[in-house]
């Protein structure tokens, strides 16, 4: 048996809405569990009921934000994927007794072409952004101009 990365939501009538174009829909936020496991069983390693919106939220012309939670290399990583217009994800190790935010990536799109990104990294306090400076570029096409720099 593995680790344990458990999804949650908030069951309260007062949080479902009416929509003039959706119809109902259950804006109720959604939180994350994660469970260690030991020759004991499942120990709660982290836990917080209210960290993510609903996935009913209002997503502007688009639609809202899909989040995926998962583990790669023994991180936590919290992404937000939003279609044609890019992603952001954050990056989480477990040290210290607790989650630590060691990684923050985002991707700003115009449809399939990347007009920039920023990658950051808490631990070494590095900070790298790219911009695409090919104005008329296809998917594959990009030219960027990268900007490294250390945080304070």
């Amino acid at each position: 048996m593995k680790d344990c990365i458990l999804i949650i939501k908030k069951v309260d009538p007062k949080n479902i809405v009416n929509d003039e174009n959706r119809g109902k829909l259950d804006r109720n936020r959604r939180g994350i569990i994660v469970l260690f496991k030991t020759d004991e069983g499942y120990q709660p390693a982290s836990e917080n009921y209210s960290c993510f919106s609903s996935e009913n939220e209002e997503g502007g012309v688009y639609y809202a934000p899909e989040l995926m939670v998962y583990e790669e290399k023994g991180n936590l990583n919290i992404h937000y994927a939003h279609g044609r217009y890019g992603y952001w994800k954050y990056t989480f190790r477990y040290q210290n007794s607790d989650f630590e935010l060691i990684g923050y990536d985002n991707s700003s799109n115009t449809g399939p072409v990347v007009n920039s990104t920023t990658s950051i990294n808490f631990s070494t306090k590095k900070m790298l952004t790219q911009e695409n400076t090919n104005e008329a570029a296809d998917s594959g096409e990009e030219v960027f101009e990268k900007n490294g720099r250390i945080l304070k």
